[in-house]
């Protein structure tokens, strides 16, 4: 997967995550040096991983010789299998030399794709942009606390290079650190040869030793977020380094694009991490890391409270590189802190930005009437893409009182009127999310529909669960005096007031009344974290190549062991928990192949859609964005797997249009108005 968290997007296609918080003060520490204690730790963690399977294998083999059902045999059985197969290599970190690499892999290179962008790209200038979610991110960290923020994926997800990547229009596998690779026979183990030329921007060379201090920090405890050692910790069996041009990693099960998907976690330098430690978080938190990507940011570059600036490695080992070759063109990358959406329309008219979002209806049709588009200054376009949706709804904390009742969730499902967003707020620019996990071709669920607004069936709802007098207000409430209210927290922004009221007001006609809480980033992001809101709206964005559902209702994410408290700092702010959907989010993540893929996929929506657990709101199959003119992209706009212009940096900046633009404004001469539509990935709806 592209990103190892799963990150809590915006609302609509073009503004990006938004749980942000407020800046840290940077501590000074003393010299710091983890070789010794990362060596103990391997042997430590090893011995811990080799204790664990002696203890499974003797306690399976002494179930399957006592009095079981055929199911639990056969489940049993298989579970000896695989733990028998481990023990044939049951250490977690192994250091081996290149001589030791099994002589039958049949390797492979992924260059027979496309070039990706255009060969007319022109390196050189400066692209101005601003910080989306509207606050300076709390780190530049691409882990630890507060590191998953709006910021992360223009300094990290979108510029750090895995092993290996997936082609943005073709979705093959492409080079990226490993110049080849290959799988075992038992599709588990995946090995990687690294490019020769592959370098950090501080010059020194990639090596499998990057990869073993990598796997060392995301088993490690001083990682405040547990996802990382969950991950790591279960979905590997180990990772093993021969010498420093290979290494392999070792999947607990087969799995489809297995090359990408057992690589796609990122890689930390050895060198610079060597300080990771009991105060990870506070000694790295704006100390700028090198990178295998073609950008970096530089101490210079941070001023806090106004912007961040990245800027292009000098001589980037994989510049002239296919795939790479034309991309990644403009030195910089200036991201300014503006932190109202109307200024940062304003700096954009002016000029001051180069490129803008103009999610909003009214900014898109009406606002942008201006002589800068009349003549030509500022072109727009809306490009259809197929990338995984942004799953934007309202999430229901099950934990709560009322929300854990079913009929409840059924009736708010009925009562939200979603439709009348799209169709006035939106105008109509947007259509009705239906599933969990949309966007995903074949792996998603494709006939399944969310329950329309509609009164009669909410008040027959609530009625099963009690609620069947209606106050003064009109609110139901049931026989113990409860109404039927319920707070909905959001990021506090005139779009989404918007939609709130016309959600509240809709849902009155339906006997509910929900009680809305604008708040700012750091204050929702935190109350989403600890569980304690009732009804939130966010979005989540998934990630290629398949839904991960896993992180979001496993039971394990839900409560505290052994307690009826919710766990914090998970991704399951449903606190959805039941043992009998367990195995088949188990299922889902472990798939062997992409038909499992899609079978448990589309299971779990058809639960997930009859359990009522949230409310689908909107989904926008593509993205729009205005530009100046100099701001150039390939003939065919951009890539069919991107939500974000600038996710796969295919632009540049033409330093003679520029000029010729500047000059052209002071003049009064003029140039074609254009708005293009780019439809060619859009999807065909068929006739229901």
């Amino acid at each position: 997967m592209k990103r190892p968290a799963l990150i809590i997007a915006a609302f609509a296609l073009g503004l990006a995550s938004f749980f942000l918080s407020s800046c840290k003060k940077d501590l000074s520490a003393k010299p710091y040096d983890n070789t010794a204690e990362r060596e103990a730790f391997y042997k430590s963690y090893n011995a811990k991983v080799m204790a664990k399977l002696a203890t499974d294998l003797k306690a399976t083999e002494a179930a399957l010789a006592g009095q079981l059902s055929d199911k639990d045999r056969k489940e049993k059985t298989a579970l000896l299998d695989g733990l028998k197969r481990r023990s044939e290599r049951p250490t977690y970190f192994e250091f081996l030399k290149p001589e030791d690499l099994p002589q039958d892999l049949q390797w492979t290179s992924g260059e027979d794709q496309p070039d990706i962008g255009s060969p007319q790209a022109k390196k050189g200038g400066t692209l101005h942009y601003y910080l989306e979610g509207y606050a300076f991110p709390a780190t530049i960290r691409p882990i630890g606390a507060e590191a998953n923020n709006s910021f992360r994926s223009y300094h990290t997800d979108d510029i750090e290079l895995y092993p290996v990547m997936l082609h943005p229009d073709t979705a093959k596998m492409i080079p990226g650190l490993a110049d080849r690779w290959a799988v075992s026979a038992d599709g588990q183990e995946v090995y990687y040869h690294i490019d020769p030329e592959a370098r950090w921007s501080d010059g020194k060379k990639v090596t499998s030793r990057d990869w073993m201090m990598s796997y060392y920090m995301y088993l490690s405890d001083y990682l405040s977020e547990p996802f990382y050692r969950n991950y790591v910790g279960e979905e590997f069996w180990g990772i093993a380094s021969y010498g420093d041009d290979y290494f392999c990693l070792r999947m607990s099960t087969p799995k489809p694009l297995a090359p990408y998907v057992a690589g796609g976690s990122w890689v930390y330098q050895e060198d610079f991490f060597k300080e990771f430690g009991p105060d990870f978080e506070a000694r790295y938190n704006w100390r700028p890391r090198p990178t295998t990507g073609a950008y970096e940011i530089r101490a210079e570059d941070i001023r806090k409270g106004r912007s961040i600036s990245l800027t292009r490695v000098k001589d980037w080992w994989a510049k002239d590189r296919k795939y790479y070759r034309y991309r990644f063109n403009p030195d910089r990358l200036e991201y300014l802190l503006v932190r109202d959406t109307e200024k940062v329309f304003q700096m954009f008219k002016l000029g001051d930005l180069d490129l803008f979002f103009p999610i909003d209806p009214v900014k898109w049709y009406e606002q942008t009437e201006i002589p800068q588009v009349f003549k030509g200054y500022i072109e727009k376009v809306t490009y259809y893409n197929q990338y995984p949706a942004i799953s934007v709804g309202l999430y229901l904390n099950h934990h709560q009182p009322l929300l854990g009742n079913q009929d409840v969730r059924i009736g708010l499902q009925h009562a939200s009127n979603w439709q009348k967003v799209i169709d006035f707020d939106l105008r109509g620019d947007a259509e009705r999310l239906n599933t969990l996990e949309a966007g995903y071709a074949n792996y998603s669920h494709q006939t399944l529909k969310t329950r329309p607004f509609d009164v009669t069936l909410a008040r027959a709802a609530f009625a099963k669960a009690g609620f069947t007098q209606a106050g003064q207000d009109g609110i139901l409430q049931d026989a113990q005096g409860r109404r039927l209210s319920f707070t909905i927290s959001y990021l506090k922004q005139p779009q989404y007031d918007s939609w709130m009221l016309r959600i509240k007001e809709e849902a009155k006609k339906a006997g509910v009344e929900y009680k809305l809480e604008g708040m700012d980033n750091s204050a929702f992001f935190a109350k989403i974290q600890r569980k304690e809101h009732e009804m939130a709206l966010l979005g989540w964005q998934g990630q290629l190549p398949f839904p991960d559902f896993y992180q979001g209702f496993h039971s394990k994410e839900a409560y505290e062991p052994g307690t009826d408290k919710p766990k914090p700092m998970t991704n399951n702010i449903s606190v959805f928990a039941d043992p009998t959907v367990d195995p088949i989010l188990e299922a889902n993540r472990a798939a062997r192949s992409e038909e499992v893929v899609r079978d448990t996929t589309h299971q779990l929506e058809e639960i997930f859609h009859e359990r009522a657990v949230w409310v689908p709101a909107i989904r926008r199959p593509f993205f729009r964005t205005a530009f100046w003119r100099w701001v150039r992209w390939p003939d065919d706009f951009n890539v069919r797997l991107g939500n974000d212009p600038q996710m796969n940096h295919v632009l540049w900046i033409d330093q003679d249009i520029k000029k010729e633009t500047l000059e052209a404004m002071k003049s009064g001469k003029s140039f074609p108005e254009k708005n293009t539509v780019y439809d060619k990935h859009r999807e065909k709806k068929t006739a229901e």
